[in-house]
């Protein structure tokens, strides 16, 4: 069983390496706050970016939701809704370790979310 898991931790690490660091940055911040979604706009804070909400979408959340490893659901024309897809084994396993081991990070993302709202 843990060979399994081992394998399981050593797949993730090749699905990360495959991504630049934003999209890695992505998949944790959502991770983090799985099951809860996020918008852009909450998303380019979390990033640090004080750009536009949609400068993300080109490139960043575009390829994620290509690679299928994101869920994108447009609620307005002007908004969507972010989150990681959890039906993909291997980010079924970051959301599992981040839950187990990301308390102190949750925390950080959360007050950040706070105080943009």
């Amino acid at each position: 069983m843990e060979i399994e898991e081992e394998k399981k931790d050593y797949d993730l690490f090749l699905l990360l390496s495959t991504l630049g660091s934003n999209k890695i940055r992505v998949l944790l911040i959502l991770s983090h706050l799985y099951p809860k979604a996020v918008t852009a706009t909450q998303l380019s804070s979390l990033l640090g970016y004080s750009m536009k909400a949609r400068t993300i979408y080109r490139g960043i959340l575009d390829d994620l939701k290509e690679r299928e490893l994101i869920y994108l659901d447009k609620l307005t024309p002007k908004v969507a809704s972010i989150r990681l897809n959890h039906d993909n084994p291997l980010l079924n396993r970051l959301i599992r370790l981040t839950k187990e081991h990301g308390e102190e990070y949750l925390e950080v993302i959360q007050k950040i979310l706070e105080n943009k709202t």
